[in-house]
């Protein structure tokens, strides 16, 4: 009995949680609205079915990329997200937690799996000549992901 309860408690790696296609959960998107105290009202999209990931511990680098809205050229939102995350994902897996409107664009979060090849990835985005559009981003370290915690719990279900 021994030998079975070690096989199936066995940890899975992060390099075979990718292979079988499942570093990414499934989408459940909430559309929330809220108003603050000084009236003014913001719009988010939120990926709550990250509400439960189990995998945080591998994607631990959080990134706050910022839109202005003069920086936009004429393109909605969605080809500005799907843009960033097309190539952000192209780099290292990047999950896209929300997109926020703020007073001056968006601000949309995200979580990398690769601290080091992320900024690479950022500075080669920075200096091409085909940037689709200019953002601002801060990077830091979130290992549980305590930023978006309260967000995914209050608007999951």
């Amino acid at each position: 009995m021994k030998i079975f309860g070690n096989l199936f408690n066995k940890k899975v790696s992060w390099e075979e949680i990718k292979a079988m296609g499942k570093a990414f959960p499934e989408p459940k998107i909430a559309v929330v609205e809220e108003t603050f105290e000084d009236g003014k009202v913001s719009t988010a999209w939120i990926n709550v079915g990250y509400r439960n990931y189990p995998y945080k511990e591998y994607c631990p680098t959080l990134g706050i990329l910022t839109v202005d809205f003069e920086d936009m050229k004429d393109l909605d939102y969605g080809e500005i997200q799907t843009y960033l995350e097309n190539e952000l994902n192209k780099a290292c897996i990047t999950h896209l937690i929300s997109r926020i409107t703020t007073d001056s664009g968006i601000e949309m979060v995200f979580y990398f799996e690769d601290e080091e090849v992320i900024h690479d990835k950022l500075e080669k985005l920075y200096a091409s000549e085909n940037l689709l559009v200019d953002f601002g981003c801060r990077i830091s370290r979130d290992q549980n992901w305590q930023l978006v915690e309260n967000m995914l719990n209050k608007y999951s279900d």
